[in-house]
């Protein structure tokens, strides 16, 4: 057998005692937790009286549970890690009903491309990350107003994520004519050096 073919076998197998020592806890702990209470018939005379006594769990039980508990998460964790529901795609992040794609590093300018404005990226979201996306694409820099054709937003919304990313220090903004030079800021574009 090769080695994917084995890897194979051990993710099955994994994920199926997962699955099955999950669906056993579960029986145990639902059997458990459903217990019916004793029931006492009291006659006198002609009448009779039907008590019924709470059922009180002892220790044993409550161990029980707890440890049915304890590897029911477990359980429940391997069969997500196995079915890799907690794996993170970094191609593409959903941003609130939108699906984001990641910069294509082949429009990047090769200076830039040992920065790592992945991690920049990243930590953007929505429009300031298509802001930071276009200037990387165009070699660092770009003025405001191409900046505002390429996004196709309005002057004003274009300013006011420009000022965010200028207080966090992400981007540089010098003005130039009527419109202003936007580029990465120095510590960004100083790993380069």
């Amino acid at each position: 057998m090769s080695d994917e073919m084995i890897r194979l076998l051990r993710f099955r197998t994994r994920l199926i005692l997962a699955t099955g020592l999950l669906i056993l806890l579960s029986i145990v702990a639902v059997n458990m937790l459903l217990v019916s209470a004793p029931v006492v018939i009291q006659i006198e005379g002609d009448t009779f009286k039907v008590i019924e006594i709470p059922y009180s769990y002892t220790t044993k039980d409550a161990y029980i549970l707890l440890a049915a508990g304890v590897l029911g998460g477990m359980s429940i964790s391997q069969v997500l890690i196995c079915i890799k529901v907690s794996k993170f795609e970094p191609s593409q992040v959903k941003v609130i009903g939108k699906t984001v794609s990641e910069p294509d590093t082949n429009t990047i300018s090769p200076e830039l491309r040992n920065v790592d404005v992945d991690v920049i990226l990243r930590a953007l979201v929505g429009d300031e990350r298509k802001a930071v996306r276009i200037i990387v694409e165009n070699g660092g820099e770009i003025f405001q107003n191409e900046l505002v054709n390429y996004l196709n937003f309005s002057k004003a919304k274009v300013s006011r994520i420009l000022m965010n990313l200028e207080k966090r220090n992400i981007i540089a903004k010098r003005k130039y004519g009527l419109t202003n030079h936007i580029s990465l800021a120095e510590d960004i574009r100083g790993e380069v050096k």
